[in-house]
């Protein structure tokens, strides 16, 4: 193989190394947890979702978390990301999230003593629901009905 032909296979094969390992460090996104998030809206204000809740008659999903809460965290990249529960919350309910260290009145309100708690509102802001504890993403479209 003459030089030329050399320098050219290695340009290629270095290429194509370069092209693979920025392929391989890229992030992954499993496909069963896409979702358009314009489908999806997340209020955080409390009051605001209620006066959306009122206005469209849907019904209030909130769930109370904490950072520092390992079933929470769970909850939100397992659950709260599949696809079928976030268009089942697009479609159903005004959805709110709500930090229990940064919301403690709310908290209060609710009487949130373990996190991760699920909240379901009827329209009129009254309290129809409630389950405490980590859910998988069947056991929350099963406890939405």
């Amino acid at each position: 193989m003459d030089e030329a032909r050399k320098w050219a296979l290695f340009g290629l094969l270095a290429g194509l190394s370069i092209v693979l390992i920025i392929y391989a460090v890229q992030p992954r996104v499993p496909q069963s947890f896409t979702t358009d998030e314009k489908d999806l809206k997340w209020y955080t204000e409390h009051d605001e979702a209620i006066k959306e809740a009122s206005r469209t008659g849907k019904n209030v999903f909130m769930v109370f978390s904490a950072s520092w809460c390992p079933a929470c965290q769970k909850l939100e990249s397992e659950t709260l990301q599949n696809t079928e529960v976030q268009r089942r919350l697009a479609e159903d309910f005004i959805a709110v999230k709500v930090d229990v260290d940064t919301s403690p009145a709310l908290s209060s309100r609710y009487r949130i003593y373990g996190v991760p708690t699920v909240i379901i509102l009827d329209p009129s802001g009254n309290e129809i629901g409630r389950r405490e504890g980590y859910m998988s993403p069947d056991e929350l479209i099963s406890y939405l009905g």
